[in-house]
């Protein structure tokens, strides 16, 4: 049996293993808990064939490993779903960084190209599971069967030939006889449908695993990733022209942005015709999406010409450089728009979520300028997913839920008014919070609260095994909660509020 064929039936086995833990945690460990252990399993199971010689290592493959050795106990660090969400979407991302189509050589050396061809390659490879595996690296006509090998290989094809037969006379047998039926039924008293579900699941995980292991880390035989040779003959003047048509679309946007800031709420309501709350409330998803949208454009006018001689490279810098400078005040335009928005109707999970994506735009401008605009564009995309997995893990440290709550709570004590019934739907990451904040407000106010936390959480949070959710957020929630209730008894009964404007 050669390398390859070893290697390969590792891999397989290695999967086989996986499918078997995840539906035994699925079954036996409360949720996200039963996610964040399989992920440390298969973690595991990379690093075992990766010092058996069946997979290899990818290249700054300690870097990867520490990254995703970070954002594992981050999913058992919040309870936010979203926040959740984001951190399997880091850790599949990394997958995507570290898959041999990815190619990438060095930290600081990443194409565009290379993350589309690692994330299509990782796709295919899930949806193929074993099957490369099985028919392309295992040698089965070289496997060395030895004769015990070859018997117990018969006697499980005699019995998976028996079954039927045994079904059929068994049941004939069943009908013959009262009493053996009756020992017979009790003997195979089996739930089919659930043994139908475990062994789907654990051979549906196991069939991703066996992509998974294949598609990010398999490079026996490998082939040298493919490259690109376009060469699209694009005049300069074509893209030179079609930037600054957008160049001059962002200047006269800014301009009127510009007027707009000196005019007070009167004025602005009588040249708009809205007022400054519904002007805040919208546009800045728009703003947001312009942002977006604009940077995979400068990228691409910077590789169309790239070939192209240099005094025409330059022209192009510096109207990208201009560019540049107008998408940043629309950025900025759209952050102020969002904390006039905040400031008159509070925060919600959608809000923050926007401010910090913003944010992370900011630092793109920014490592932009300090990459693509000075000639040094492959530098671009690993700094962009370095600043995608600070900002996640930072937003794991700030705790999203939490600093709603408390902002929130905050403006209510200075006399806005409160969206009780939003805050209850927070992750139990705001439920400390919310019981320390509702102490310091209004009786009737904190009365309302705390009957809806109750309402929320008060059954949630006393579940326990594998049918509840388990993390550390709601470990420490549910010691927060028990004055809580007791407050609640001796409340009045509630009355209802004016909430805040919670639909963004």
């Amino acid at each position: 049996m050669n390398s390859r064929t070893g290697h390969a039936l590792a891999l397989l086995g290695a999967a086989a293993a996986l499918g078997i833990v995840g539906d035994v945690l699925r079954v036996w460990v409360p949720a996200r808990l039963d996610v964040t252990l399989w992920g440390v399993a298969v973690l595991l199971a990379v690093l075992a064939l990766v010092r058996g010689g069946a997979l290899t290592a990818p290249p700054r493959a300690a870097w990867l490993a520490g990254a995703v050795a970070l954002i594992l106990p981050c999913m058992l660090w919040r309870d936010s779903p979203t926040l959740f969400a984001f951190n399997v979407l880091a850790i599949i991302g990394l997958l995507v960084v570290a898959a041999p189509a990815t190619a990438m050589q060095s930290l600081d050396r990443l194409g565009i190209s290379d993350l589309i061809r690692g994330g299509a390659w990782m796709g295919v490879s899930v949806v193929g599971g074993p099957i490369p595996a099985a028919v392309a690296d295992v040698r089965w006509a070289e496997l060395p069967l030895t004769a015990r090998t070859r018997r117990l290989a018969a006697v499980g094809v005699g019995l998976l030939a028996a079954v039927p037969v045994l079904l059929l006379f068994g049941s004939l047998l069943s009908q013959a006889d009262p009493l053996f039926g009756q020992t017979m039924a009790s003997i195979l008293a089996i739930d089919l449908e659930k043994v139908a579900t475990h062994l789907f699941l654990t051979g549906l995980m196991a069939w991703a695993a066996s992509g998974l292991l294949r598609g990010g880390f398999w490079r026996e035989g490998w082939l040298p990733p493919a490259t690109f040779e376009l060469d699209p003959r694009v005049p300069p003047a074509t893209v030179l022209t079609f930037l600054g048509a957008i160049g001059v679309l962002f200047a006269l946007f800014v301009g009127f942005q510009a007027m707009e800031l000196f005019l007070g709420p009167g004025e602005f309501q009588a040249l708009t015709g809205t007022t400054i709350a519904e002007y805040a409330r919208a546009g800045f998803f728009e703003l947001v999406a312009v942002t977006t949208l604009t940077l995979p454009l400068l990228l691409a006018a910077d590789w169309l010409l790239a070939r192209h001689e240099a005094a025409q490279i330059r022209q192009l810098r510096r109207l990208t450089a201009a560019v540049v400078v107008l998408l940043a005040l629309l950025l900025a335009s759209a952050y102020n728009r969002m904390l006039l928005y905040r400031s008159y109707y509070g925060l919600t999970e959608d809000r923050f979520y926007t401010l910090a994506f913003m944010t992370w735009l900011a630092v793109l401008l920014a490592w932009f300028a300090a990459t693509v605009l000075r000639g040094q564009r492959a530098r671009f995309m690993p700094g962009a997913v370095l600043a995608a997995l600070l900002a996640l893990l930072t937003m794991n440290v700030i705790n999203p839920d939490a600093f709603i709550a408390r902002a929130n709570l905050a403006r209510a004590a200075e006399g806005a008014s409160l969206d009780k019934e939003y805050l209850a739907r927070l992750s139990s990451d705001a439920v400390p919070v919310i019981v320390h904040g509702a102490m310091r407000l209004e009786a009737s106010e904190r009365c309302a609260l705390l009957r809806q936390m109750e309402a929320r959480w008060g059954v949630e949070l006393g579940k326990s095994g594998p049918a509840s959710t388990w993390n550390f957020a709601r470990r420490k929630a549910r010691g927060s909660v028990g004055p809580a209730w007791e407050a609640v008894r001796g409340c009045a009964p509630p009355v209802e509020g004016q909430g805040t404007d919670a639909k963004l």
